[in-house]
């Protein structure tokens, strides 16, 4: 009789061998034997139960349904009877979402301002339509996917200010609730160190690669933040650095460090999506955690026009560092970033685009917890006492742990990546 091994088996099912460990955690699917060695061995009845079990998962069962049908718990035709009505509502809530898309598209192809189209009209249309909070970050999350620009684009005309529009697309992606919570999430991170993973010693090892700077070079560091990063570009280069940001109390926070410690740092409030400097102005620019918010592909793209022929971008990016990630690591990343690539995919990008790369590298984990997360979640521990009851408060400090916890089970499978190009000379 023909035997099975979790990752042949895994592999026969389109499945990844994590879900056959969880589908034996939870009683699903029980290896049939072991061997001397302790490895599962399926048997061709298990081939047969787990066949069954991806019929039922495609027909959209949930995993209880299914255990009680393969277990005799309850008639199967009384759980796909209540599957097929659930799917006839759900048929008439996605025609309600497509007509209200498509009138949303037509409204766009007008022009927002003719329409009347603002943040009270679009809440009350998707009402009208059904749209409940999972849609509507469906919708949103999808919009982002395709297309960043785009979605910001569509935010600001809602009538959204740009860190309202930044919100949306970076935490809740829900119109409703976001003015709520961007106050909470801004009260969390603009104390912080950091608003992102970084170091001290990464940003030096970056810095080490740029062999051709003039003496006193151009240089624009893009979503600054605190800046910590833009302290070492002045100290390191000697010159001065233009900062930019769109959030004013943390570029307050780097100008006082600047002038406290006599560096010549100018900065700027302005958007990314459009920087008023002048084509093939600077030698350099950096943009550690930052460059996401516009779009790597809209970044790598027209970053390049504000650089001079063999210029240079440096900048971070989170990256798969697996090609099989934990089935965790998957929906995390397909909820909050889902154009998350592998380092290869970003170095074609960058080629594509007129770009040589110098050289890539891995942040450490200590990067991610030294000024970022270890802080973050001692201030939110402190900030849960001031703002006891509060919901949009909890809900930001919720998400923060979350992400936190995920890093620290799966540091290994993801992370950021320093990347450091130079422009093409043609």
């Amino acid at each position: 009789m023909k035997t099975y091994q979790i990752t042949e088996l895994a592999r026969h099912f389109g499945l990844s061998r994590s879900t056959l460990l969880y589908y034996d955690r939870i009683g699903l699917l029980h290896p049939n034997a072991r061997t001397d060695a302790d490895y599962r061995i399926y048997t061709h009845e298990d081939f047969g139960r787990l066949e069954r079990i991806c019929f039922y998962r495609n027909a959209g069962l949930c995993l209880e349904d299914i255990t009680d049908i393969l277990d005799c718990n309850t008639d199967d035709c009384s759980i796909l009877e209540k599957r097929l009505r659930e799917i006839g509502q759900e048929i008439t809530a996605l025609k309600a979402q497509q007509q209200l898309i498509a009138g949303v598209l037509k409204t766009v192809a007008a022009g927002y301002e003719a329409s009347g189209l603002d943040r009270k009209l679009w809440i009350s249309l998707q009402k009208a339509c059904g749209l409940d909070d999972s849609a509507l970050k469906q919708w949103h999350t999808e919009f982002e996917r395709r297309s960043p620009g785009g979605h910001h684009t569509f935010l600001l005309n809602l009538g959204l200010s740009e860190k309202e529009a930044i919100q949306v697309r970076m935490l809740t992606r829900n119109v409703e609730v976001n003015t709520l919570k961007m106050n909470y999430f801004y009260e969390l991170f603009e104390e912080l160190p950091r608003q992102g993973p970084g170091c001290r010693d990464a940003t030096l090892r970056a810095l080490k690669l740029l062999k051709n700077l003039p003496p006193r070079p151009e240089v624009l560091d893009i979503g600054c933040g605190n800046g910590l990063q833009t302290q070492i570009l002045a100290q390191e280069l000697k010159t001065s650095i233009i900062a930019i940001d769109n959030h004013r109390p943390i570029l307050n926070n780097l100008n006082k460090a600047s002038e406290k410690k006599g560096l010549a740092i100018k900065t700027f409030e302005c958007s990314m999506f459009n920087m008023p400097f002048e084509r093939e102005r600077f030698d350099l620019l950096w943009s550690e955690g930052s460059i996401f918010i516009i779009g790597l592909d809209r970044g790598i793209k027209e970053f390049r026009n504000y650089l001079k022929p063999g210029g240079y971008l440096a900048f971070t990016e989170m990256c798969l560092f697996v090609k099989d990630p934990p089935s965790e690591v998957r929906t995390f990343f397909n909820n909050v970033y889902p154009d998350i690539c592998y380092t290869d995919d970003i170095c074609k990008k960058a080629s594509d685009n007129g770009y040589q790369v110098l050289e890539y590298f891995n942040l450490p984990e200590n990067a991610w917890w030294d000024d970022y997360y270890t802080p973050m979640l001692e201030r939110i521990r402190m900030l849960r006492v001031k703002n006891a009851g509060i919901p949009e408060a909890e809900a930001v400090y919720s998400e923060a742990e979350f992400e936190a916890g995920i890093y620290r089970r799966y540091s290994k499978s993801y992370g950021y990546t320093f990347f450091v190009l130079q422009k093409e000379l043609t």
